[in-house]
């Protein structure tokens, strides 16, 4: 990982968290409806701008308590955000894609400190992985599930997003988690808990925190010795521009372990997308989706519909080209 990247992702990533967002989904009584395929946006900052224009509102075709799953999309979709980063400024993009598909999707703020006097925090994923984060996510996982009436959910997770959506599936919901796709992250590593800079940085605001989450990721492995649980279905999208992960290669695992590990890059090496701009990535939507059970329906083998979009895109800036329909 190069110094230069790590500056420009850690820039990129300060411009996102300034501003002040809710720090839990905050539904409104009436809630717009679901954007359609043409209302997508393509800039990884696209959330963090809309909440600056909307007063906070969660960007369209997220949190809608009204949503209820369908025959062709019987599970809720719950996206979990990353280090220093919330529900709202992560998941415009994708959000609003699998809402037009048809999808019911949740993007929680999980693992914030609060802000002064009560007020929302600007920030999530700073605080304790076991002690808030999972419980947290475990309690929107329920509650989805109680409004809905569905039986499973679907996790997305970016980044320490992905380590918590993996640890509470094995720990603590794997009976109503269908699928767990995770961005920016390495399955391989996943049971190391979490990355080296989240430990850093809780020793330095709880050594008591970061102590107690190191000790809670050795029973992440169970008796399988796996942070993987049965009948779960894993699909890990890699890019080999990720400044944090690198390059991902498959793991060896147990033969219960259903996991997929799709690169980015095959078929389409000019999408350079990194940590961040993964997640405006039209490709990387195209292959969530897919996962979830999009043109391919669940589980699926051969894609029923048409492949994943390669659209150019850099590392830091993100799609540099107009995003055609799929």
């Amino acid at each position: 990982m190069n110094r230069t990247g790590i500056a420009g992702l850690l820039a990129a990533a300060a411009l996102v968290v300034v501003a002040p967002v809710p720090a839990a989904a905050a539904p409104t009584a009436a809630a717009a409806p679901a954007p359609t395929t043409d209302q997508v946006p393509w800039r990884w900052w696209d959330g963090a701008a809309y909440q600056l224009t909307h007063g906070l509102a969660d960007p369209p075709g997220i949190n809608r308590d009204d949503c209820r799953p369908t025959a062709q999309r019987p599970a809720p979709v719950i996206l979990v955000h990353g280090t220093g980063l919330t529900g709202g400024n992560s998941w415009a993009t994708l959000g609003a894609a699998l809402a037009a598909e048809g999808y019911c999707v949740w993007a929680p703020t999980v693992g914030a400190p609060p802000g002064p006097g009560g007020a929302p925090a600007s920030v999530g994923g700073v605080d304790s992985l076991t002690g808030a984060s999972a419980p947290q996510l475990a309690a929107e996982i329920d509650r989805v599930r109680a409004l809905t009436g569905a039986a499973e959910v679907d996790l997305v997770g970016h980044s320490q997003g992905a380590i918590i959506a993996s640890y509470v599936t094995a720990t603590a919901r794997a009976d109503a988690v269908r699928t767990v796709v995770t961005l920016g992250a390495d399955p391989a590593r996943s049971g190391d808990g979490p990355p080296e800079f989240v430990t850093d940085l809780l020793g330095v605001l709880s050594p008591d925190t970061a102590r107690q989450d190191a000790e809670a990721t050795l029973a992440w492995l169970g008796e399988e010795g796996v942070p993987f649980a049965r009948g779960v279905r894993y699909v890990a999208v890699s890019s080999d521009y990720d400044e944090l992960t690198g390059p991902v290669v498959a793991p060896e695992v147990p033969d219960f372990v259903d996991l997929d590990v799709v690169r980015l890059q095959d078929g389409c090496e000019v999408d350079r997308s990194g940590h961040l701009t993964v997640l405006a990535s039209p490709r990387a939507v195209d292959l969530v989706i897919d996962a979830l059970g999009g043109p391919r329906g669940p589980g699926g083998v051969e894609p029923a519909g048409p492949p994943p979009r390669c659209v150019p895109a850099d590392q830091l800036l993100g799609v540099l080209a107009p995003v055609p329909p799929r």
